[in-house]
């Protein structure tokens, strides 16, 4: 009986460690969903600290009641297992209670947060945007199972793998959500369709909305002269309010107001003659520079062909009426003699140079007129910035040439560069040679040329005035950039040649007499009648019948089967006229096919022939002559070229025919 004790005693020591071992894992498991739950609320946290609390007294009073229970009444084994399984059971209950508990407060606090948050938070997983907020945790545990036994399920999910309410149909998670704004634009919408561009009437900024109120300020003419600067100054500032010209009816007596001051400035620059200070010099510049520095807005018609005045309706600038007086006002400001280029040096530097550049792009011709005034004045004041700007302007004609082939201003800043290189001192610099081969011979091949051909034809005329030894690269240049199929610009081209005619000297015209004729010639055979007319209205120079005279040896052989195929009709009229019948018109005679349709044509070709047959009549004879033998070889050519397809047609009826004598049929 005594050894029974022992061994009774033993074993409820082991039943008693058994218990501390599931005490302590149960702590463990219950300490690991703390940690995991910890955003749920401060009360479940307290109530499973009392509830850990009570199990722990309530295996301390079990213990100790084992322990004062004398032997007889202590449990047997079998009595200690089954208590210790139902206490098990019980553990397990409360903790399937609790956990159920804090799964359905954690669903509500899921949705709380859900109706907080915003659109693209609202798609998202509650378990991913937990496992991104409070890091990587331990999978949670099913209910019903063992708080050491991990679900596989859980342990297959990754926190990087979206969960499938936020993946599509093919398991491709979205990129929006299903309430997106994006969704709610049509189709259609989202598409980039090139529309039609609107005829805008102004480039003016949006005016601001807490703008100053236009006052009226004492006149020049109230007020003592020393008073002038600060009134000057005053009345400069109240100019730089900008009004909203979109809406005429928006405040008439502001606008009315700020063109009187701006006009009584002009007046009093243009009058008074005073001392300007250096913030007179600030403030103007800065009130030019608001009222006039903007944006240039994209083309009215980006694609198709650029502006043509002729035919397109123009683009005027509805805040005009203010920016015309400011261009006059800064223009007289910078024309008086009071005007200080030193003290004004700081203030129109390069970046001010640059940004009246950019503004030549308006479409606006009234405002590109004054800028032009405007930056010619400033060429003229700022020795310092002639070189800047002519560079600059350099770079807008190479960027139109080899880049965008539009901008607005191209004839104007020509007029500019017009007056600019009349005034070069001779000899004449390399840059300035440069500038001609580089820059204005290559403007002649862009297709919107008769826009400012006149101004590219004066400058390049300039330049030959200056140094008459650029003729042979001027003509060259012309010959490079020769239209073949485009008759109005051909004729543009025609007009600048005998523009240098008139200036040429006679030396220079000898070294490009022979490749400029051999144009010439074919410009006279044009089947377009204006164009071989422009050509033959040469003739009627003086000055060039001097020169083709003087060297019709090299020019006449080039240019007279031209002129012979044109003037056969004028010259088989002449003849029957003097011999049978001088009343026969010219509708008698058949018309070859290498003579031209247009009487006047004929006539012009008629006499430029008889030009050369009256001054060197040898050469005309010399010609004559071998045009004789050019045509009979010609005759003899096209005969042979005429036996050869008859011999080829001959061979290929043989073939289709199966006769075995075309293996013996030689074309030479």
């Amino acid at each position: 009986m005594k050894g029974f004790k022992q061994r009774f005693k033993v074993k409820a020591s082991l039943g008693k460690g058994d218990k501390k071992k599931d005490a302590k894992k149960e702590e463990k498991a219950k300490s690991k969903k703390a940690q995991n739950e910890h955003h749920a609320g401060s009360h479940h946290r307290h109530h499973s600290h009392h509830e850990h609390e009570h199990e722990h007294e309530h295996d301390s009073q079990q213990k100790r009641r084992q322990d004062q229970q004398p032997s007889s009444q202590k449990p047997t084994q079998s009595q200690s297992g089954s208590s210790h399984l139902q206490r098990k059971a019980q553990k397990q209950s409360q903790a399937q209670g609790n956990t159920q508990h804090l799964r359905t407060h954690q669903k509500q606090e899921q949705k709380s947060q859900q109706n907080s948050d915003d659109d693209m938070q609202q798609q998202q997983d509650p378990e991913r945007v937990q496992q991104v907020q409070n890091g990587p945790q331990t999978p949670k545990r099913a209910a019903g199972t063992d708080n050491n036994v991990d679900n596989p399920s859980d342990m297959d999910t990754s926190p990087l793998t979206p969960p499938a309410s936020v993946l599509n149909d093919n398991g491709v998670p979205k990129l929006h959500a299903a309430n997106s704004p994006f969704d709610k634009v049509p189709k259609d919408d989202l598409e980039l369709k090139p529309r039609t561009p609107q005829r805008h009437s102004s480039s003016r900024f949006d005016p601001v909305n807490d703008r100053q109120v236009f006052q009226k300020l004492a006149s020049f003419d109230e007020v003592d002269p020393e008073y002038y600067a600060e009134l000057f100054i005053r009345k400069v500032d109240q100019c730089k309010i900008m009004f909203d010209f979109y809406d005429p009816s928006s405040d008439i007596q502001g606008k009315e107001m700020k063109r009187l001051t701006l006009h009584e400035l002009t007046v009093f620059v243009s009058t008074t003659r005073m001392k300007y200070t250096e913030e007179m010099y600030r403030h103007v510049v800065d009130m030019f520079k608001i009222n006039i520095f903007r944006p240039i807005p994209p083309p009215v018609n980006p694609v198709g062909d650029i502006y043509d005045p002729d035919e397109d309706e123009p683009v005027y600038e509805l805040a005009w009426p203010h920016m015309q007086m400011v261009y006059e006002f800064f223009l007289r400001f910078v024309e008086s003699p009071d005007f200080n280029n030193t003290v004004a040096k700081p203030y129109i530097d390069h970046q001010f140079v640059l940004t009246l550049l950019e503004l030549f792009d308006s479409e606006d011709n009234r405002e590109r007129d004054c800028l032009k005034t405007t930056l010619h004045r400033i060429y003229g004041k700022f020795l310092s910035l002639r070189s800047f700007i002519r560079k600059s302007i350099n770079n807008i004609f190479l960027t139109f040439i080899y880049e965008t082939g539009r901008f607005n201003g191209i004839s104007e800043l020509l007029e500019i560069l017009g007056s600019i290189i009349n005034g070069f001192a001779l000899p004449l610099k390399e840059e300035h040679k440069v500038f001609l081969v580089k820059v204005l011979i290559p403007l002649h091949k862009v297709r919107c040329l008769s826009l400012y051909h006149p101004q590219l034809a004066y400058c390049i005329l300039q330049f030959l005035e200056k140094d008459p030894t650029l003729t042979e690269e001027v003509i060259m240049g012309l010959l490079r950039y020769w239209p073949k199929i485009n008759s109005p610009k051909e004729l543009m081209f025609l007009n600048e040649i005998e523009d240098i005619f008139e200036i040429i000297d006679p030396q220079e015209f000898q070294r490009v007499e022979v490749p400029l004729f051999a144009q010439l010639a074919k410009c006279i055979s044009s089947p377009h009648f204006q164009v071989s007319e422009k050509v033959l209205c040469y003739f009627n120079n003086e000055f060039f019948v001097s020169l083709v005279t003087e060297n019709a040896e090299s020019i006449l052989p080039i240019i007279f089967p031209a002129l012979y195929d044109l003037s056969q009709t004028e010259m088989e009229l002449a003849e029957q006229q003097d011999q049978q019948n001088p009343d026969q018109q010219l509708n008698d005679y058949d018309l070859d096919e290498t003579t031209s349709w247009n009487r006047t044509i004929s006539t012009l070709a008629y006499n430029a022939l008889k030009i050369f047959m009256d001054t060197n009549p040898i050469v005309y004879d010399r010609c004559c002559i071998l045009y004789d033998e050019q045509m009979k070889e010609e005759k003899t050519r096209k005969k042979l070229r005429n036996d050869h397809w008859k011999k080829l047609e001959s061979y290929v009826q043989k073939l289709k025919l199966g006769d075995d004598s075309t293996k013996k049929v030689e074309i030479k």
